[in-house]
């Protein structure tokens, strides 16, 4: 583990919206986009794809002291979204419940690769995970949900006097 590198969450989403046998049958496409209000992901590929798991490439990070080390914790911000039949609520609840449940998987495998990732010394909070359904119609007749999930990594904050110039104001 490097202290200054820190785990691609972004990949290892996109790995895992790969490998989840949902999320293939229900041909969910990884993407990444800038948050709510920049759905880039989502956006370029609506004409060619029908369900989504995006995520965010910006995360609200903070440093914490924890056990008496210093930790980078970045909450990631993960959107799952799913194109329904427009006017069909049958079709929309549909779509939402796929999305609920592809949360829920994910969450499992969250739980399964939390002991995997501390070997690297990354420490995935898989016990406060919220999230938020997005409801009525997002986008164009897509719905789905979002959620947060934070991730403690080592930083190093060791001063080292290489980068400072002392000689000017």
């Amino acid at each position: 583990m490097n202290a200054k590198t820190f785990f691609d969450f972004n990949a290892y989403m996109a790995r895992l919206t790969r490998q989840n046998r949902l999320a293939k049958a229900e041909g969910f496409h990884p993407c990444d986009c800038s948050g709510i209000g920049h759905l880039e992901g989502i956006l370029q590929n609506m004409r060619t794809k029908k369900a989504f798991v995006c995520t965010s490439d910006v995360a609200e990070e903070s440093t914490v002291n924890r056990g008496g080390g210093y930790f980078k914790r970045r909450v990631f911000t993960v959107f799952i979204i799913k194109r329904f039949r427009t006017g069909d609520m049958a079709s929309f609840r549909a779509a939402l419940d796929t999305c609920r449940e592809l949360m829920r998987q994910l969450h499992s495998k969250f739980i399964i690769d939390e002991e995997d990732l501390q070997n690297d010394l990354v420490y995935l909070n898989v016990g406060n995970v919220k999230s938020r359904e997005l409801g009525g119609q997002f986008l164009d007749s897509a719905t789905g949900l979002y959620f947060t999930i934070s991730m403690d990594e080592p930083t190093d904050l060791r001063y080292n006097a290489a980068e400072w110039d002392t000689t000017s104001d």
